[in-house]
């Protein structure tokens, strides 16, 4: 769905009778966005990325990614680097798990490897830097630089990452997995009354959707 359109929907719940009445008919649509903002944030970082951590499966990130292609890769003459401009905010998450790939923009199949800033005196060291020709990218604040393996004659790339909602345009689709949608709306009511954020279920069981 849209971004306009999950923002009508919590409003169309907020006229609702399941809806607290200390909400109801209350709220802006930007007063709703902030409060899904934070709602998303909570499911992705709180829910979604720790059960991804306990089960080893970081492909459960997946399920919220947008791909942006043809985005330039830029040359900063200084450094001696060449780089990219993030195009949206990105979820931040440890190891930066935020950006999910990054390739060539027509061969998705060598993807670019992740390493941590600052860390390319190691991997120069290393057997590694000799055998494989791949290039590796960092994160610096809303650039991405790349290593010197990146060829010259790549001027464009693919990027999936997973977006901020509040970067987003009320008419950028919005990734929400399946069996989510009730849980989003209970955390932005948790939100809007002022109350810690909490994924409730059932049957006692916290990792029951």
């Amino acid at each position: 769905m849209k971004k306009i359109q999950l923002i009508k929907l919590v409003q169309h719940r907020l006229s609702g009778g399941n809806c607290p009445p200390a909400l109801k008919g209350k709220y802006h649509p930007e007063i709703i966005a902030k409060h899904i903002q934070l709602a998303m944030n909570y499911l992705i970082k709180e829910i979604t990325y720790l059960e991804a951590e306990r089960n080893s499966d970081f492909t459960l990130l997946d399920d919220y990614i947008k791909t942006f292609t043809k985005i330039e890769v830029k040359e900063d003459s200084d450094r001696e680097e060449r780089f990219i401009d993030l195009p949206v905010r990105v979820v931040p998450l440890p190891k930066n798990r935020g950006i999910r790939f990054i390739s060539d923009q027509k061969n998705q199949s060598v993807q670019y490897l992740y390493r941590e800033n600052n860390s390319d005196d190691m991997y120069s060291d290393l057997d590694v830097d000799r055998i494989s020709d791949r290039a590796r990218y960092y994160k610096e604040n809303d650039k991405i630089f790349f290593s010197r393996h990146l060829p010259s004659s790549i001027k464009h790339v693919l990027i999936k990452v997973i977006p901020d909602f509040e970067s987003l345009d009320y008419e950028d689709e919005l990734n929400v997995p399946s069996g989510f949608g009730k849980l989003i709306f209970d955390l932005v009511f948790q939100s809007m009354q002022g109350m810690p954020l909490t994924k409730k279920s059932n049957d006692g069981n916290p990792n029951t959707v």
